[in-house]
């Protein structure tokens, strides 16, 4: 006698599903967490660490950016206002 197994959504409703199908979902699941896996992406950052320090600092330009952004918001809404 072969039972079904129960999955259990996010959002708390629960989805029965028969065997076969519930072995498909945990090897989809288990080839994404090896995509996804902690090693690989400490890696990654430690590989493209400083990778950009010669040039001009990233963080300053985007700071920049959202300021900029933030004066057309605040002029469009003065024009609108009044």
């Amino acid at each position: 006698m072969t039972r079904s197994a129960r999955l259990i959504t996010p959002q708390g409703k629960t989805i029965e599903l028969p065997p076969d199908v519930y072995r498909q979902v945990k090897r989809l699941l288990a080839a994404r967490s090896r995509r996804r896996s902690p090693a690989r992406l400490t890696a990654t950052i430690q590989e493209t660490y400083g990778k950009y320090a010669d040039g001009p600092s990233l963080t300053q330009a985007l700071l920049a950016e959202h300021a900029a952004e933030r004066a057309r918001d605040e002029a469009r809404l003065k024009r609108l206002r009044g």
